[in-house]
Parts: C-alpha cells; structure tokens; sequence
C-alpha cells in the first residue's frame, strides 16, 4: 500500500507556523524571517514533503491565496460547499479568502477587489452575476469558475448538479410508495435550477400517467418561513397526500406546517426534499431528500480552479455531479387518498 503523502498541514504543525507561512517559504516569497524559513524547510526536508503537481506547474507565482464569494455565509449550503473548498486546497500550497457579497451591487465591487491582485483565482458561490459584473469577467484573464450558477449559459468554467434527475428521482420515490396526489414547492424563480427541478416532478407525473395539477403547485422563498407558510395553504386547501419540496429550508417548513395542522409524518403526509443539508438528518423526523452532492460540488470547484490557476486546460467547462435520492423517514405509503 502507498505511503500516504506528507501534507502542507502537517509541515506546518511540526514547524509551529501556519500553512501560509509554509507555503511561502517553499514557493521562496516574502513574508518569513530567515530563521522560520530554516526551520520550515528543515521540517519539510525531515518529514520527505513534496509540493503538489498544481503547485509545481504554477510558474506565476502569485499570492498563495484563493478567494471565495459568496451571497450568503449563515446557511449550511454556503457552509457545506466551503468546507469542500477548504478540503480541497488544504494541501495545495494555497489558503482561503472568504467573503459574502450580499446583493450584486456589492458583488460586482468584491469580485473587482479580488481580481486585483489579492489573491490567484476566485470560486463564486451561487453568484447573481448581472451583464456588467459577467462582461467583466469575461474579458479578463483573471481565472473564475462559479459552483451552483443562477443560469446555465455562462461561459465559464461551472459546477452544478444534475437537478431534473434528482426531482424525478423523489417524485418517483412517492409514486412508486402509491401516492397520487402529490404536491410542489418550487423555489426562486431567479435560479435556472428552479424550473429544472419541477420539470423532473411533473415528468414523472406524466409519466406516471397523472397530469400536473396547478393546483398542487405553489411557489416559496429558498426558506423555512417561506416553506411555512406555502404549505399550511396547500394543506389547507388541497390536502395533498405527499409534498415535493425544491430544497431543504421549504421542506423544513413543510414540516412545521404539518405539525401546526395536527398531521402526522409520515402517516398522513410524506414530505421530499432536496439538497441534504446537514440538519436533513436530524429534523423529527428524519427527512427524505435528495442529496445535492454540496461538499463534493466545492471540491470539484476547487480542483477546477487550481489547474486553471497552473494554466492546465480543463476536459470541460460544465462539470456535472449526479444527486442522489436518501431514503428517510418522512415518506411512507398514504393512508388514504382524499377526495379531491
């Protein structure tokens, strides 16, 4: 079996410093008085350390320094895909410049401040990317790839997941358990994802050989409160026997409207998510959602970018991961199926 290979971390453990301090000493920038460049190359010598490829073909040098931004920092999905990011360049010569845009005014002014030198290569986390803020980037050289875009025509390098695939993976999950009447929540219509995630529901329908049901479709906020309030309307006036969620949050609330009308899940109501965010696990109970591979989604992202960073060509610019439907405790057969 190989020996696992020393990495950046643990140079930097045995030295005392931090991994940007080890970074520049090997890569022979400033910034490290010559007796921590001794010690640091000392360790590294001792422990058999080796830059990485990415790291060795990068001939520009640069600043050690990778950014990230992203709209929001409070929520497990920014969070989740972060951690991937951070996974990914732990050992690459390289740390992270996190910042959270806010609206796109402000994201247009921080994709300018780290396009200026500040740091090699920017991720954008679900970025609103106006015309202005896109041709900007474009017309750069300054390397960019955005994990989770809003559309899907962007000409740049991109992360996402394959969302019709991953509805209809959910919506066959509740026809295959007998239930008919099944609802949607969609999410935000400024997110491409959006309409693709209710394309895999209805299709499944039709398939299925039940015709969409406007009736059954409602539209939310990518919220808790917003999933709340959609769904006590639903149930309320509907009474769908199962609910299709666009994300987690709306799932989330889904759940709080069920427990506020006195229903039980899974007995009188099976709800399906999408995305798998952590809390997913642990709602009462469990959630049944689709998992949108967000940790992965940050690592591909990274990867990505380092080798457009080293000037490596990429084999696409779309890379596409698969979700996957995770089985819980919110589905179950209906107990009956309501008049209509």
């Amino acid at each position: 079996m190989p020996t696992p290979r020393v990495t950046i971390a643990q140079v930097a453990a045995e030295a005392g410093v931090s991994a940007m301090t080890v970074s520049n000493v090997i890569n022979e920038r400033p910034g490290a008085s010559e007796a921590t460049r001794r010690r640091v190359l000392e360790v590294a010598e001792r422990l058999g350390y080796t830059p990485p490829p990415s790291s060795r073909n990068d001939k520009r040098g640069g600043t050690g320094l990778v950014g990230v931004l992203t709209l929001d920092l409070t929520g497990e999905y920014s969070f989740e895909i972060v951690r991937g990011i951070a996974e990914e360049i732990a050992d690459d010569e390289r740390e992270l410049l996190l910042n959270a845009s806010l609206d796109a005014i402000r994201e247009r002014e921080r994709i300018a401040f780290f396009a200026n030198g500040l740091v090699d290569g920017l991720l954008l986390i679900a970025p609103v990317l106006e015309p202005a803020t896109l041709l900007e980037i474009q017309s750069g050289e300054f390397p960019v790839v955005v994990i989770d875009p809003r559309r899907f025509d962007l000409d740049l390098p991109r992360v996402t997941v394959d969302n019709y695939d991953g509805t209809r993976a959910g919506t066959q999950h509740l026809l295959d358990a007998g239930h008919r009447r099944i609802a949607y929540i969609r999410g935000e219509d400024d997110h491409e994802s959006t309409e693709l995630r209710y394309r895999g529901y209805a299709d499944a329908l039709r398939l299925a050989g039940i015709p969409p049901d406007p009736a059954l479709e409602a539209s939310s906020n990518f919220n808790r409160q917003g999933g709340l309030h959609t769904a006590t309307h639903l149930l309320t006036t509907q009474r769908p026997t199962a609910i299709v969620a666009g994300a987690d949050p709306i799932a989330f609330g889904a759940l709080d409207a069920a427990r506020k009308l006195g229903l039980s899940v899974p007995d009188d109501l099976s709800i399906v998510g999408f995305d798998d965010l952590p809390q997913a696990a642990h709602t009462v109970p469990p959630l049944t959602t689709v998992r949108q591979p967000l940790h992965d989604m940050g690592r591909a992202g990274t990867r990505a970018l380092l080798s457009l960073i080293a000037r490596q060509p990429l084999a696409t610019d779309d890379i596409r991961l698969t979700p996957k439907l995770i089985v819980r405790a919110t589905t179950a057969p209906p107990r009956r199926e309501p008049d209509a």
